[in-house]
């Protein structure tokens, strides 16, 4: 049986390396991805530009509408709270 060469490792090693760095690359991608805050329909969006509401406010419009289409909260709980945010906003 043959061993590898200086030549073959190395262009294991290089391969294994450049794998790891995509795969870690696209994890690092899906994670930033996932903490971002979902984007807003149009309408909903250009409600919030013509509101001038700040962007602390806009993420946490965003974050309770996706407490709501994940069923953490009803939709009178919904209306309730955004409309306090909108108050306090």
């Amino acid at each position: 049986m043959q061993t590898m060469g200086w030549v073959q490792w190395l262009t294991w090693g290089t391969g294994v390396t450049v794998f790891a760095v995509v795969i870690a690359l696209v994890i690092r991608s899906a994670v930033r991805a996932s903490k971002r805050a979902p984007e807003q329909p149009s309408a909903a969006a250009r409600l919030a530009r013509e509101a001038n509401l700040s962007p602390a406010v806009q993420a946490d419009l965003a974050a309770l509408n996706r407490r709501k289409d994940n069923g953490e909260i009803s939709e009178a709980e919904y209306e309730q709270q955004r409309a306090a945010l909108l108050r306090a906003g």
